[in-house]
């Protein structure tokens, strides 16, 4: 037998090896060992995947006493999570999973074996999962589990929730403490301080008693905050209305739209950089500093406005009395209300009254035009 028929024969009994390893039935539980056969039957699983899913349906509960008076949440994992504020003396949770696994035995162990867990600690009760059963579930050839998770509170508890991936929604709660959310998040009826750091996606809010929010590149509408809102944001597109105020915004390259501003208490303070400030309706005491924003208002009455910007500042004039102080540095202006005429020479200025006088409407444009147009209506 020469070389070239011992090669052949031993590339067919490798071949043949490799064919049986993939397609041999799984060996019974316990009787794994450190073999050539573990070996290819972990490439096999690697090769092939989680196939196979199961689904879990737990319902869990825990009284809650008058001394309780916070939920915790701390999900970590990615998960869609729906919390409801109700008249009720217990915490009831619904947790929905669907887990995958090499075979269907392995995926409906991998569904059974995650679990919320609620426990007193203080004033709290904590909600998160349990961290054992989902490590030993989660290899690096199956995915974690996908969970959905329905929590109902008494409305009287405050929240405060753990960084989390995934969609939030919560309504009716006494107030709100969330460190992180990163996704669709939608937040309805908080009756007391709401503070949320959000990142990317959708974001929703709809009535709060107060607002601290850190966004970075969210899109979506804050509506009825009853009083003081503090926002600082990067990228995205929020609109703003029906807000009680104070106001005060730290706006990096987001484009913000601001109206239904009626009842809005002074002061508005807004400082931007980048992005759009668009504000319609404007009615209170405010100032505005921009560098290379592009910056649009709309007055409905005569208050004092101070607007600074590195570009150009569009204005529609009150319908009332008011002095103007407008000087465009490297620029021009375009000055639709009162009979003004600029004078200077590399700075444009005007300066006077218009329909008898009233607070100071101030504007500084530096390498842009000011354009002052005429009241809505007229």
């Amino acid at each position: 037998m020469g070389k070239r028929e011992l090669v052949l024969i031993s590339v067919f009994v490798v071949l043949g090896v490799v064919l049986y390893q993939f397609t041999a039935p799984p060996p019974a539980p316990g009787s794994e060992s450190v073999s050539i056969g573990s070996i290819f039957r972990n490439l096999r699983r690697g090769v092939q995947g989680a196939r196979e899913s199961a689904t879990a349906d737990v319902s869990q509960s825990i009284a809650v006493d008058s001394s309780v008076t916070t939920v915790r949440l701390s999900l970590l994992a990615n998960s869609d999570i729906t919390l409801t504020g109700e008249d009720r003396t217990d915490i009831a949770t619904e947790l929905h999973v669907v887990a995958r696994g090499y075979d269907p035995a392995e995926a409906k162990a991998a569904a059974a074996a995650v679990r919320l867990k609620l426990d007193r600690v203080g004033e709290a009760i904590v909600v998160n999962l349990d961290r054992d059963a989902l490590t030993k579930t989660t290899t690096r050839h199956v995915p974690p589990p996908q969970l959905t998770a329905t929590i109902k509170v008494p409305r009287r508890l405050a929240l405060r929730m753990e960084p989390h991936v995934g969609r939030f929604v919560a309504s009716q709660l006494a107030s709100a403490d969330i460190m992180g959310a990163r996704g669709e998040t939608r937040l309805t009826g908080i009756a007391g301080h709401l503070q949320l750091t959000h990142v990317g996606g959708p974001l929703d809010i709809d009535g709060a008693g107060s607002l601290k929010l850190s966004a970075r590149n969210s899109r979506g509408t804050i509506r009825r905050t009853a009083g003081a809102l503090a926002l600082d944001t990067t990228g995205g597109e929020l609109a703003l209305r029906d807000i009680t105020g104070p106001l005060e915004i730290e706006s990096r390259n987001t484009d913000l739209r601001i109206d239904g501003i009626d009842a809005l208490k002074p002061p508005l303070r807004i400082n931007a950089t980048g992005g759009e400030v668009r504000i319609g309706g404007l009615r209170t005491e405010t100032r505005i500093d921009g560098r290379n924003t592009d910056i649009d208002v709309v007055m409905s009455r005569s208050v004092p406005l101070t607007i600074y910007n590195v570009g150009e500042i569009n204005l529609t004039a009150p319908p009332g009395g008011y002095s103007l102080d407008a000087s465009a540095t490297d620029g021009r202006l375009f000055l639709d209300d009162g009979a003004f005429k600029p004078s200077g020479e590399g700075e444009s200025h005007a300066e006077g009254a218009v329909r008898g006088g009233g607070p100071t409407i101030a504007l500084r444009a530096t390498r842009a035009a000011i354009k002052l147009r005429k009241p809505e209506g007229k």
